[in-house]
């Protein structure tokens, strides 16, 4: 059995006084932008990842290779 739809303007209720709509504010069309400290260390953390993945890439390549020289 279907859902019966829901009114999307509701009934006054009775004895309720007529008001008028309130505006609201519209969606921001410019999002507030990152502080300059929280981008620096962003970048820095990014820089020493991939360093350290680098890093932990050799050290696997460099152990592989002493491995299959014997």
């Amino acid at each position: 059995m279907p859902t019966p739809s829901i009114p999307l303007v509701a009934a006054a209720l009775p004895g309720a006084l007529p008001q008028e709509a309130v505006d609201q504010p519209g969606p921001l069309t410019i999002e507030p932008a990152a502080p300059f400290w929280l981008r620096l260390l962003s970048g820095v953390s990014l820089w020493l990842n991939r360093l350290f993945l680098g890093l932990v890439m050799a050290l696997i390549g460099f152990t592989l290779w002493h491995w299959w020289q014997g």
